[in-house]
């Protein structure tokens, strides 16, 4: 199933050290799990937060990848299920 994951600042410190290595080491590690799969789309908020998509078969796998973001404790996080929208009209259609 898909999720969107929806990080928004709570004002806690989030660990990066804040360097040009630090954050270029997240963003690596941010388009490694896109090219894997891991995730399926990554945004930053310009005014602070972040969402991406993940897809996720139990809801141990869909924790470990919410939580194991590194800045995790520092955002307060929404999780919605989501569908592909032509999927979930064609769903719909069916039903009307």
């Amino acid at each position: 199933m898909k999720f969107l994951v929806i990080n928004r600042p709570n004002g806690r410190e989030h660990g990066l050290s804040g360097t040009a290595d630090a954050v270029n080491s997240y963003a690596n590690a941010v388009e490694a799990a896109l090219k894997s799969g891991a995730i399926e789309a990554a945004y930053a908020f310009i005014a602070g937060g972040a969402a991406y998509v993940v897809n996720a078969d139990t809801t141990q796998e869909l924790a470990t990848k919410v939580r194991y973001d590194p800045l995790f404790a520092s955002m307060d996080t929404e999780i919605h299920p989501i569908a592909d929208a032509h999927d979930f009209l064609r769903g719909v259609s069916k039903h009307i």
